[in-house]
C-alpha cells in the first residue's frame, strides 16, 4: 500500500511540475501598456500596418509602403511558436480610424489598438478576461473576434473600450464547431460573417447584436482558412474549394479554384484590384476571380500570402514564414521593401491592414 501511495504521490508531483512549466511558457502581459478609453480617431493620414504571427510585433508605413517602423511589441518571447499562448496572434483589423491586433489562443485574449499607428493601448478600460482569438474582423466602427463553440464571439462597444460576448450554442442545435474565423463586408450596409469547423456559419447585420446560422455544404471538408468580401460576394477558402455566398452568408455554394503549387499560403485569400486573389506558398501559383466562380492565373511574378490595397492603388503583401514585406504599384512587379533581421516567428509578417489614422509628428 505504501509503494502504491508513494507512486501516486510521485505522479501527482510530476503532473503539477509539468503544469507549472506549461504555464510558464505563456508570456506575461507588460504592465506598461496603458488601458483604453482615450481613442479619438480623426482619419487624417493613410498608413499600412503589419503584424507578426507571434509577439504582436507591429510595423507601420506612413509613406505608401516604402519604409517601415516598428511601433509596438507585445513580447519577444516565442512561447510555443505562435500557435498557442498570450501573444499568439490570430487577427488584425481596422475600422473608422482604429487599427487593432488580437492574440491569445489557449489563453484569454489580448486586444491592442491605436488611432495613430504609433501609440498603442489595450482596447478595454481595465484588466479583464477577453475572448480567445482564432479570427478577427472590423467594420462599421465595430471590432469582432471569434473563437469556438465554448467561447463564441466577442464584439466591441463604447469606442472600443468595452466588449460583449456572444454565445453560439443555441444556434448550433446540438452541433459542434471550433476554430472560428471572422470576416466583414459592406453587404447591404455591413455584415459580419463567422465560419467554424463542420461548416457552421454565423452572420450578423446589426453590428453583432444578434446572430443567425447557416451551413456551408459538407463537401467543403475541414479547414476553413480565411474570409474575403468583394463585388457583393463573400468567399471562404478551404483546401480544395472556395465556399461562395452572394446573399450575405445565408446560402453557400462550392467552387473549384484550380490552385496548384506547394499548398495554399496560410490564410492567403484577399480582395484587391477588384478581384479575389488566392495564392499558394512562396509564390508557386496564384489565381484570381471577380466572382468566386470563374478563376484564372495571376502573373507568375505574384508572391504568395495576403494582399492589402491602399487608396493610391499600392498593394502590400506579406506571407507566413517569409519574414519580409513586398510592395507593388501595378500588381505585376514587386519590390521587397522590408526584410526581417532574423527569421523567427516574432518577425513572421503574417497580417496586414490599410487604414486612415490620426496624423503623427514625433
Amino acid at each position: 500500500m505504501m509503494v502504491r501511495s508513494s507512486l501516486v504521490a510521485m505522479i501527482l508531483v510530476a503532473i503539477c511540475v509539468t503544469s507549472t512549466l506549461a504555464q510558464k511558457k505563456h508570456a506575461p502581459i507588460r504592465d506598461d501598456i496603458p488601458y483604453g478609453g482615450r481613442l479619438a480617431p480623426r482619419m487624417e493620414e493613410p498608413v499600412f500596418a503589419v503584424c507578426s504571427k507571434q509577439g504582436m510585433r507591429i510595423l507601420v508605413s506612413r509613406d505608401d509602403g516604402r519604409t517601415w517602423k516598428q511601433t509596438f511589441l507585445g513580447t519577444d518571447s516565442l512561447e510555443d511558436g505562435g500557435w498557442h499562448g498570450t501573444f499568439a496572434v490570430y487577427g488584425m483589423a481596422s475600422t473608422r480610424g482604429v487599427i487593432a491586433a488580437f492574440s491569445g489562443w489557449g489563453t484569454p485574449g489580448v486586444y491592442i489598438g491605436s488611432d495613430d499607428g504609433e501609440n498603442w493601448t489595450h482596447l478595454n478600460k481595465e484588466a479583464a478576461k477577453l475572448g480567445s482569438v482564432w479570427g478577427a474582423a472590423g467594420g462599421n466602427g465595430i471590432m469582432l473576434t471569434s473563437a469556438d463553440q465554448w467561447r463564441g464571439m466577442t464584439s466591441s462597444r463604447e469606442a472600443f473600450s468595452a466588449w460583449s460576448a456572444h454565445s453560439v450554442k443555441s444556434l448550433l442545435d446540438g452541433g459542434a464547431t471550433h476554430h472560428m474565423i471572422s470576416g466583414f463586408g459592406d453587404y447591404e450596409g455591413g455584415r459580419f460573417i463567422v465560419v467554424g469547423d463542420n461548416q457552421h456559419v454565423f452572420y450578423s447585420d446589426d453590428k453583432c447584436q444578434t446572430w443567425r446560422h447557416s451551413r456551408i455544404p459538407e463537401e467543403a471538408g475541414a479547414g476553413q482558412e480565411v474570409i474575403a468580401y468583394g463585388n457583393g460576394v463573400f468567399l471562404c477558402s478551404y483546401k480544395d474549394h472556395v465556399a461562395r455566398s452572394a446573399d450575405g452568408g445565408e446560402t453557400w455554394t462550392l467552387h473549384e479554384t484550380g490552385l496548384k503549387g506547394w499548398g495554399k499560403s496560410w490564410r492567403g485569400l484577399s480582395f484587391v484590384k477588384g478581384e479575389f486573389w488566392l495564392t499558394a506558398q512562396k509564390g508557386s501559383h496564384a489565381r484570381k476571380s471577380k466572382d468566386g466562380i470563374t478563376w484564372e492565373d495571376l502573373p507568375k511574378s505574384t508572391p504568395g500570402g495576403r494582399f492589402v490595397e491602399a487608396e493610391s492603388g499600392t498593394i502590400i503583401n506579406v506571407e507566413r514564414r517569409r519574414y519580409d514585406i513586398k510592395r507593388s504599384e501595378d500588381g505585376l512587379s514587386w519590390e521587397t521593401v522590408f526584410t526581417a533581421p532574423q527569421e523567427d516567428v516574432s518577425w513572421d509578417t503574417a497580417f496586414a491592414v490599410y487604414a486612415r489614422v490620426n496624423s503623427f509628428k514625433p
